[in-house]
């Protein structure tokens, strides 16, 4: 079930025509908190000029200072990162960024499975073995003040470069960060950082301590777009930060640097996945090579994504890209047969009827991709998810939430029944000891708060649009607006009563649908992603059977839907057309839709 609901933010009055705009992309940039002469002039024309000065970051100027001077001295310097893609790509920026300036440094990442998340005692210890001077972390080490304090217990100076929260507690009644005592401490969610945008994910952190070093040493802003752009810009993507403010400008021109790099593993990545490097797009990199990047680090290690980073055969590169990709389906299938377990398990137990929030254990699971299917889970239903399964003597989970649920907070009411627990407001990462389980889902069934409301899902809409006002024009328009991703979602429209003139089922798996939709003569091919026999049960509960097998069969039919759509282009044979890209559909007059 689910509401839709038409966005209606205030118009301030700005003559949007000498812009160079129309009402339809005015009404989009409102609708995205974009209401100012000088916010639309910037996010229309992204520019590396307008990126923050990487001197905003607290501890930057000192933290740097450190590095140079070790490196001055000859001293050791080891990396440290995490498995994912943001921190496969900040090792890879702070690794090879340090190696041009001279620096006698190298990299560890832990495993996901047998070190967990971030920087922890057998990884310093290592790094003294080695007679390591200094551990910089990247993407981890905000919330590690005992591993840091541990550090220095042994000689070793420590860098933070993070991105994430700072913990807190509560002392007298008032809030309180507990930050690491390092000797430096770069993370612009400190509340003494006064780095105007906060929300950059870790390699971007990273890239902006390299900047500042290559400034120092005199080395071209180019080398630094170059080399270290493409790499901010997919881990911005595959960490979901919003493309806003500087974050779309580092997306913006990432993808144009990469769509002509000369990188050797980038490249390699790119042909191993057969994407055609002139339309690479936000998609790709999320959707594509982000999740090849991270199969490494669940299925295996995430240092054989550095190793291809670092290769400069391509011939050796390509073979490591295709080992990942293989990688990538093996974690796929997994993910699929633990989404239908689980899946089975809820229908199975009568799961959505008696619990708001679904917290679900299953032995025999990857660890490695909970978190996958937790947010597979959480979209199908709308309801917060944790999946869980044996690890070692503990269980291991990972959580996927709605906006309506504060996971971390929620949780947090109950974390006495937890051994680990860490996160945000809509994912989090959990351990427990198998006799609290129970326990603990009762804990959070009676602490949570949810509404029926609450768990229909919400769909957005930027207006109306009659078929008769689609235009090529509009389409290039809202390209303009590109690229699209988290906090700047690809326009969506709405339209009612459309009538269905054909319909053909696609695909291997019959769940690509394409169809004529019509208003007042004019007709559109729309194009659908959802199991056919879904959709045409949907469709069979208000016309019935003999309606749904004269559409299938090319007969003229009675069917009217209500879409909600994104606009788009389709190019083949040389000629390009607009398509409407079905996000959400209803049978004509289910529901209202409602102004918001």
């Amino acid at each position: 079930m689910e509401r839709w609901f038409i966005k209606n933010k205030s118009d301030p009055g700005i003559d949007y025509k000498k812009l160079g705009i129309n009402n339809v992309i005015y009404k989009i940039l409102l609708n995205r908190e974009i209401n100012t002469e000088e916010s639309i002039k910037n996010f229309l024309e992204p520019n590396l000029s307008n990126l923050n000065s990487p001197i905003l970051l607290r501890d930057m100027v000192k933290g740097s200072n450190i590095i140079l001077n070790c490196i001055s001295k000859g001293k050791k310097v080891r990396i440290i990162g995490d498995y994912d893609v943001d921190g496969v790509t900040s090792t890879y920026i702070l690794y090879t960024g340090l190696k041009r300036v001279g620096a006698d440094v190298s990299y560890d990442i832990p495993h996901r499975v047998e070190d967990g998340y971030g920087i922890n005692n057998n990884l310093i210890d290592k790094a003294f073995d080695d007679n390591v001077k200094i551990i910089i972390t990247c993407d981890n080490g905000i919330a590690a003040r005992d591993c840091v304090n541990y550090a220095k217990s042994k000689g070793i100076d420590i860098i933070v470069t993070d991105h994430h929260e700072v913990p807190k507690k509560m002392i007298q009644k008032e809030e309180v960060e507990i930050l690491p005592d390092a000797s430096s401490v770069i993370d612009p969610k400190q509340k003494e950082c006064n780095y105007p945008f906060k929300e950059i994910c870790g390699a971007v952190v990273a890239f902006k301590l390299i900047e500042y070093i290559f400034l120092i040493k005199g080395i071209d802003k180019e080398e630094l777009y170059e080399e270290f752009l493409p790499f901010a810009a997919l881990a911005t993507v595959c960490d979901v930060m919003p493309l806003i403010d500087e974050n779309r400008i580092i997306v913006s021109e990432g993808l144009k640097y990469l769509k002509s790099t000369k990188h050797v593993g980038l490249n390699a990545l790119i042909n191993a996945c057969d994407i055609d490097k002139d339309k690479l797009d936000v998609y790709h990199l999320g959707f594509i090579i982000g999740p090849t990047i991270n199969s490494s680090g669940r299925l295996g290690s995430a240092k054989n994504s550095i190793k291809l980073f670092l290769e400069k055969d391509y011939n050796l590169a390509f073979e490591m890209a295709k080992g990942l990709r293989e990688l990538n389906y093996e974690r796929q299938e997994l993910t699929n047969k633990a989404f239908e377990i689980i899946d089975k398990k809820i229908e199975k137990e009568n799961l959505l009827d008696r619990h708001n929030v679904l917290i679900i254990y299953n032995e025999g699971l990857n660890e490695s991709i909970l978190g996958i299917v937790a947010g597979k889970i959480k979209e199908k239903y709308y309801r917060p998810t944790v999946v869980l399964s044996d690890s070692k003597d503990l269980i291991k989970g990972s959580g996927r939430s709605i906006d309506e649920y504060n996971m971390f907070l929620e949780f947090s009411k109950s974390r006495d029944f937890l051994n680990s627990f860490g996160g945000h407001k809509m994912a989090c990462g959990l351990s427990i000891v198998p006799n609290n389980l129970d326990s603990f889902i009762d804990d959070v069934d009676k602490k949570e708060n949810l509404t029926k409301s609450d768990l229909i899902r919400k769909v957005y809409i930027d207006g109306n649009l009659k078929l008769k006002y689609i235009s090529m024009n509009l389409v290039k328009n809202i390209e303009r607006l590109a690229p699209f991703g988290n906090g700047n979602l690809a326009p969506k429209f709405g339209t009612k009563n459309l009538k269905v003139k054909t319909l053909n089922i696609l695909g291997k798996n019959k769940n690509f649908l394409k169809m004529t939709l019509s208003e007042n003569n004019i007709s559109y091919t729309a194009i659908l992603f959802e199991d056919s026999n879904v959709f045409l049960n949907n469709l069979a509960k208000f016309y019935g059977r003999e309606e749904i097998l004269a559409l299938i069969n090319g007969r003229p039919s009675n069917i009217s839907i209500d879409i909600v759509f994104n606009l788009e282009l389709n190019s083949f044979n040389g000629n390009t057309n607009i398509q409407l890209k079905i996000k959400n559909y209803r049978v004509t007059g289910e529901e209202n839709v409602v102004n918001r």
